[in-house]
């Protein structure tokens, strides 16, 4: 009886460990068929593509990226030259958790980050169409600032830590840049350290990564060279 029962026991273990199995090779296939679809769609587009860079997770500092310990994922991963300029861009995702005190609740926050690669190191000068209260990191050096554009003041919310080179990079032809592409125009962004970046609040689409990358390399062609030279004095 006993040597039955055994049986028994060991035959469902082995049925539930090849349910288990089954299950994760199954869950696996809409994911991989994912990945080599936006594989397929970079290569397309001139792009090389890599499923996971987990070294990017950290990368980058500021909105939308988690700056503590988090679990946070950069995959999806597109690289190439655009117009003389390196481009990188990636999906960056997150969840949070909420316990009201009966229930926890899980939201997911995904993140397409375009970066385009900067002649110089810059300060940190953010552009955005949502005042989003930059004023509470006047702490660390970061300020509200206006341009003296009233229509440009009106539309946009900027953020920097130097108000010469803001106002160097947003030029009246910068300006005029954003608001010949109206809703296209690729905000927010944020001149940060090596990099432009940009982010839209939605899964990678290699499509709209070559629209907004196009954009961010139009802004900079745009940007007056005294402010690349400038820095190159300030750095020595």
């Amino acid at each position: 009886m006993d040597i039955v029962v055994e049986a028994v026991v060991l035959g469902t273990v082995v049925v539930l460990a090849v349910a288990v199995i089954a299950f994760r090779v199954v869950g696996t296939v809409p994911e991989r068929r994912h990945c080599e679809k936006l594989a397929a769609r970079a290569r397309r587009q001139g792009w090389s593509y890599d499923r996971e860079r987990p070294e990017l997770v950290d990368r980058f500092a500021g909105h939308p990226f988690v700056e503590r310990r988090s679990n946070a994922h950069t995959r999806h991963v597109l690289c190439a030259q655009v117009r003389g300029r390196r481009v990188m861009a990636y999906e960056y995702s997150y969840n949070t958790s909420h316990h009201d005190g009966r229930r926890t609740t899980t939201t997911d926050h995904v993140h397409t980050i375009v970066a385009v690669a900067l002649p110089a190191r810059s300060p940190m000068v953010e552009v955005r169409t949502e005042d989003v209260g930059h004023l509470h990191l006047g702490a660390v050096g970061v300020r509200d600032l206006k341009v003296g554009d009233p229509v440009f003041d009106g539309r946009f919310f900027i953020a920097t830590d130097d108000a010469d080179f803001a106002r160097a990079v947003l030029g009246e032809r910068v300006r005029a840049a954003l608001s010949e592409r109206g809703a296209d125009a690729p905000v927010p962004f944020r001149f940060a350290g090596t990099h432009l970046l940009s982010w839209d609040d939605r899964e990678l689409d290699p499509e709209r990564v070559v629209g907004r990358a196009d954009a961010l390399i139009d802004l900079l062609e745009r940007v007056p060279d005294t402010a690349w030279r400038d820095r190159h004095d300030t750095l020595g």
